[in-house]
């Protein structure tokens, strides 16, 4: 999905974000905001907008002096999604679909986003999506391709969000437990997106074979993934690509392993899928890359 005009705006606020987050100076903003504009100015609209965050957020990082500018504020996400973790967990065992409930939880995590255009609070976000209707549902063919499936690939998003998602590993290892779960996180921090060492620290190995893509943009580009993520990709039967950020990647492939799980949080997004700001929405790659 290439960038709209919308995308530079939505770009330099997070920038400023960014400063917020560590408490920089009106000096440094300043610099740091001046020295933005100018990258903002020569990008190339024909790139998505997660490879123009990849510019944009390594050149910020390194003016603040901070590799993982928003380290802080993804504990804090974490220890939240943790905080609920045992609640949802009793909620998925006593549900009479466990696989509908696991991913509502799923895309509940989603929310957790601070390069969006709009911010929702998991807590209350729980709550709404448990009931809410997908504005996209293609959860029945997933279900058909999980049957047939001997390895799921999820990739993931957000820290805190990768909560949520083991939940979502959890039930499909015990509705299958003959099928092979890869959780892949970025090759290294860029926004609040989760890292491999992140994951491990919080067990997530434990349930699913862990596996750092190497990618070093807010998604996931084959082209830029190390050999062991690439050849994962090829062989998986069935693929859960989590959030916009992947989604605004991958949405011209036309793969039909590939199923797009996340919140719609931009109006970009929004109006290239036909939804809106708040929809939660389950698309095949196949069907979403027609639209």
């Amino acid at each position: 999905m290439n960038m709209r005009a919308e995308c530079l705006s939505c770009l330099y606020e997070q920038m400023l974000r960014v400063c917020g987050a560590v408490g920089a100076d009106e000096k440094l903003s300043f610099e740091c905001m001046r020295e933005s504009a100018g990258v903002l100015s020569d990008l190339d609209m024909g790139m998505t907008p997660p490879e123009a965050a990849s510019i944009l957020y390594p050149m910020i990082s390194e003016r603040l002096g901070k590799e993982d500018p928003y380290m802080e504020k993804k504990i804090e996400s974490t220890d939240t999604a943790l905080s609920l973790l045992p609640t949802v967990r009793e909620r998925v065992a006593k549900s009479d679909d466990r696989f509908d409930t696991s991913i509502r939880a799923s895309v509940a995590g989603n929310v957790i986003d601070f390069a969006s255009q709009r911010s929702f609070g998991i807590g209350e976000e729980l709550e709404r999506i448990f009931e809410a209707d997908f504005s996209i549902d293609h959860r029945a063919r997933m279900i058909e391709g999980f049957g047939r499936s001997e390895r799921c690939l999820i990739i993931g998003d957000n820290a805190g969000e990768h909560i949520m998602d083991l939940i979502l590993a959890e039930t499909l290892s015990s509705l299958y437990p003959d099928m092979e779960i890869v959780y892949m996180t970025r090759g290294r921090a860029i926004i609040n997106d989760l890292t491999y060492g992140e994951a491990l620290r919080d067990g997530m190995d434990r349930v699913v074979r862990l596996v750092d893509s190497g990618v070093d943009t807010p998604c996931f580009l084959y082209d830029r993934a190390s050999r062991e993520a690439r050849d994962i990709y090829d062989s998986a039967d069935l693929i859960i690509a989590k959030g916009m950020g992947n989604f605004e990647c991958m949405d011209e492939l036309s793969d039909e392993r590939l199923y797009f799980l996340f919140k719609v949080k931009c109006s970009v997004v929004a109006d290239r899928i036909g939804c809106t700001i708040g929809d939660i929405v389950c698309a095949n790659s196949v069907k979403i890359s027609k639209s």
